[in-house]
């Protein structure tokens, strides 16, 4: 048994069950980000499709290694890999399909809340096999298995992470699942080099034209008007193009602009510029899509400086539009600046007008241009006598449920900023702030005078529809309005605008969204804190009844632990930084190979579950850390370097808590610690998705230490000696 030829079979073994875990790793994350772009989409770009997915994800996974742990079936594991991404593929599919299968009407973005079964159908299969793989390959290790089983899937994760985003994602879903497809299956085929090679040719030749067929097939199942005459994935959205005229422009599959509207954006293009005397120099976040910025050039301008939430967005639109916006692009007095619109404002100015013509902040990423610390920022880069307008997407003669309390917190930051805030009506209200009175902004008169003394001729535009433009009493009653409101005043670190301007975009057509979203944003701090004690308390009780149910506690806390830690520390680049979309690859690698590396220095030690509770104590204080006031202030090098070190911190905790959990026998104890990981996890993904826009970043932080500390209690007292047959050998 101990031969030449037994250690070489059984080296063989090990390497094949290395290469296979690797191969799951990247297959899993490959999929898992697919069917999170496909998901977004699915709901006009929200991130609580990020919540939906991630949740459905993690707990099919640990239902999958739960089973896995008790397989007999290992011949199907090296396949694994290959089947993850093709169900994955029949997930994006169905997600793409998500408007048709619900009937939804033409236009309508959020229609896959109507339809429940595709999100499950989408996600679970692929999640479930993946779970179930796991522990089935981690089999094959057998010396300190669970550590190195988990480096191994942490490896490919990694790999997958870095070349979904630098190189698969501009593909489009279904390239970039076809190319991964193939390279797994030529993975598994490894042992037959030509076989291999002609997979791979195959699968890249299908891949190519793929990403045009699934586009063209989604177009048609939303039921919209016109072809698909272009369309191109970037690191922050999808964009579609329908043909015209007008030109229809879609963004994660909802309506950004039509293009040229010049009836609507002439009107208010021209009512932006004369709400300063005289607008030297403007600022623009927004305005590319549907060709504000060639109105704001009709004025005596000596600099326009154009920035983009997508900064990819204005080269993408010169070439597809064409015309009067290339023209307005190429113009001397325009700037265009690739950089993220919170970085733009903090290194430019002064400025005379910036105007925020980006979407309402329905998500946390676009929430970041309107919280008290960007107004700050803008209000700092403005030159003496300038003036912010904040466009906001609901009308003044309806200030009642989510669009009155959107108007309320957005006007009660602005008020927390500046000295004097205005509002102008209209089927899409404007916000004025400045340091001086705002008296005239209001005045149709002051600005028909604006107008005549710059000598401008429009050929839509007249000084006589100003009366229309800006009802003096209309105007007056939403400034009254504006003023009486006792919102709170939306920050990043706790983004009191999310929940109601997503309940105006995700409940169109869906009262009990809209019911649910409102209910959350008026949940009171007391309930919170209440909540987060009774799990806490929940911890205690259930770790401290046996050895085995406190593996699953240690476990699931690290899981739910990493999984917070993952969502607040995006949220700290996000603030700080602009949008995550474009680092995202080397954040997931920073995060990937600290559990990676965690995992391998732990496989070194010969009874990992005696130092459990020195690690969920040093975790309880990355947290700690995290909670701190400064965190969405810190310099860049330092949060991929908390992701890190937060996967260093799970990676390690895992050997022990399988070890408790399963014992000595590699595949239980791998499947069982890895079910309740991924179930904590998903644990923690639907407390952060959920409750970041309400609790905000220190209390969730927070709770997460309570919850490391309780489960290391968990591991330091004695527990009861077990009554039935051990689990330290199988």
């Amino acid at each position: 048994m101990n031969g030449p030829r037994s250690r070489s079979r059984l080296g063989f073994q090990l390497t094949r069950s290395r290469v296979s875990l690797i191969s799951l790793g990247f297959a899993a994350t490959v999929s898992q980000a697919v069917l999170l772009r496909e998901g977004m989409a699915a709901l006009g770009g929200s991130e609580l499709s990020w919540t939906v997915v991630m949740t459905l994800w993690l707990v099919s996974m640990a239902v999958g290694a739960r089973l896995g742990a008790h397989s007999r079936v290992g011949s199907l594991g090296e396949a694994a890999p290959f089947l993850v991404v093709a169900f994955a593929m029949g997930g994006a599919v169905l997600l793409r399909a998500a408007p048709a299968l619900a009937g939804a009407a033409p236009g309508e973005a959020a229609a896959g809340w109507a339809v429940p079964w595709v999100w499950l159908a989408a996600v679970v299969p692929a999640a479930v096999l993946g779970g179930w793989a796991f522990p089935v390959l981690a089999s094959g290790l057998t010396h300190a298995g669970p550590a190195r089983s988990y480096a191994m899937e942490a490896t490919g994760a990694l790999l997958g992470g870095l070349l979904f985003t630098f190189a698969l994602a501009p593909l489009g879903s279904a390239a970039a699942l076809i190319g991964t497809a193939g390279l797994c299956l030529a993975v598994a085929l490894r042992r037959t080099p030509w076989l291999a090679v002609l997979v791979l040719v195959a699968f890249a030749a299908g891949a190519w034209p793929s990403g045009g067929v699934l586009a063209r097939a989604g177009w048609r199942w939303a039921k919209r008007e016109g072809r698909i005459i272009a369309w191109r994935e970037t690191h922050d959205e999808r964009l579609e193009l329908g043909s015209g005229p007008p030109l229809t422009l879609y963004g994660d599959g909802r309506l950004l602009a039509t293009y040229p509207d010049p009836w609507q954006v002439s009107m208010r293009g021209n009512l932006l510029m004369l709400l300063h005397p005289d607008p030297k120099r403007v600022l623009t976040v927004g305005g590319v899509a549907d060709g504000t910025i060639e109105v704001l050039l009709r004025h005596p301008l000596e600099k326009l400086m154009v920035v983009s939430d997508d900064p990819q967005l204005p080269g993408i639109l010169a070439g597809w539009y064409g015309g009067g916006l290339k023209r307005a692009l190429d113009d001397p007095r325009v700037e265009v600046c690739h950089a993220d619109p919170v970085r733009a404002v903090r290194r430019s100015g002064p400025w005379d007008l910036i105007l925020l013509l980006d979407p309402d902040p329905a998500t946390l990423r676009a929430n970041r241009t309107r919280t008290a610390g960007f107004f700050r920022r803008c209000r700092d880069a403005l030159a003496p006598g300038g003036r912010l307008v904040v466009r906001v997407g609901v009308s003044d003669v309806y200030r009642g449920g989510a669009a009155g309390r959107l108007l309320e917190v957005l006007s009660a930051t602005l008020r927390s900023v500046f000295s004097n805030v205005a509002g102008i009506p209209g089927d899409e209200v404007l916000l004025v702030a400045g340091e001086q009175p705002l008296v005239d902004d209001l005045d149709p008169a002051v600005l028909a005078e604006r107008w005549k003394r710059r000598g401008l001729r429009d050929p839509i535009f007249v000084p006589e529809v100003l009366p229309m433009l800006v009802p003096p009493h209309r105007a007056r009653e939403l400034t009254r309005f504006l003023a009486g409101s006792r919102a709170p005043v939306n920050r990043a670190q706790q983004p009191e605008a999310v929940l109601p301007a997503m309940a105006r975009v995700e409940g169109r057509g869906q009262r009990r969204v809209v019911r649910f979203l409102l209910d959350l944003a008026h949940l009171h701090r007391g309930a919170l804190d209440l909540g987060g004690g009774v799990a806490v308390l929940l911890i205690l009780v259930i770790g401290l009844g046996s050895r085995r149910r406190s593996g699953e506690v240690v476990a699931g806390a690290a899981g739910a632990a990493a999984m917070g830690w993952w969502f607040l520390l995006l949220a700290s680049w996000q603030a700080s930084r602009g949008s995550v979309y474009g680092e995202i690859g080397a954040l997931s690698a920073a995060f990937m190979g600290g559990a990676a590396a965690g995992a391998l220095f732990a496989a070194r030690w010969k009874e990992p579950q005696r130092v459990l509770p020195a690690l969920l104590i040093a975790g309880s204080l990355l947290s700690a850390v995290i909670a701190t006031p400064a965190a969405l202030a810190w310099p860049m090098p330092l949060v991929p370097a908390l992701l890190a070190a937060g996967g260093a911190i799970a990676g390690a905790i895992f050997p022990g808590a399988a070890r408790l959990l399963g014992g000595a026998h590699v595949q239980r104890a791998s499947g069982r610690g890895f079910s309740a990981d991924e179930l904590g996890a998903a644990v923690g993904a639907l407390l952060a998705g959920s409750l970041l826009p309400v609790a905000g970043n220190v209390w969730l932080a927070v709770l997460l230490a309570g919850v490391l500390a309780a489960a290391a209690v968990t591991v330091i007292i004695p527990h009861r000696k077990p009554t039935g047959r051990t689990l330290t050998k199988d």
